[in-house]
């Protein structure tokens, strides 16, 4: 007698096993536009032009000090899954200003470009970048790359800074896509 109700119990328990670990994975509800152009703007200030969304993934262009990207997310995670350089900045050196032609009209007359997928700046380019912003000294062993799901790459970077007596040390950040110094931390 005691076997048969041992069956039963066994298939309701595993139906109970599988409804627990299936249940997130479908309950999981997409990002809102705004919770999309949230994630964006943490990692990459600047000002949102447009947001479009497809099935699974967020297309969204955005103007940043070194140009106007597309960025593509996932509309569930939110992580970051290409980032693609459309329009780079434009910058007119003082002695153009008064030289510069008329602002055409006729959207046919400009040659269409393709959008470039932006690639990454390389680790002597971060090191020379660090080292800069601080005014100090660095080489490429002193450099890491550094690639986290559902975040932007960067490099950190450890940049020596003599001062006589004084001498410091601080860790830089920097986007990898942009060149950007995200952050500096101080050793004390």
């Amino acid at each position: 007698m005691k076997k048969k109700w041992v069956w039963p119990v066994g298939i309701i328990l595993l139906v109970v096993c599988l409804v627990f670990w299936l249940a997130p994975s479908i309950s999981a509800k997409d990002l809102t536009e705004e919770e999309a152009n949230s994630v964006v703007l943490e990692k990459y200030p600047g000002d949102i032009i447009k947001t479009t969304k497809t099935k699974d993934e967020y297309q969204i262009e955005i103007k940043l000090e070194t140009g106007v990207y597309v960025i593509k997310i996932d509309a569930k995670s939110g992580d970051v899954l290409s980032l693609a350089q459309t329009e780079k900045p434009v910058q007119v050196a003082p002695e153009q200003v008064e030289k510069e032609e008329p602002v055409r009209t006729n959207e046919e007359e400009k040659p269409a470009e393709e959008p470039a997928e932006v690639t990454l700046i390389t680790k002597q380019e971060a090191v020379e970048i660090a080292a800069n912003h601080l005014k100090g000294m660095a080489d490429e062993d002193d450099a890491e790359f550094h690639a986290i799901s559902g975040q932007s790459p960067y490099y950190l970077v450890e940049v020596e800074i003599e001062n006589g007596d004084e001498d410091r040390e601080a860790v830089v950040q920097v986007d990898a896509y942009t060149g950007e110094v995200k952050s500096v931390d101080w050793d004390d």
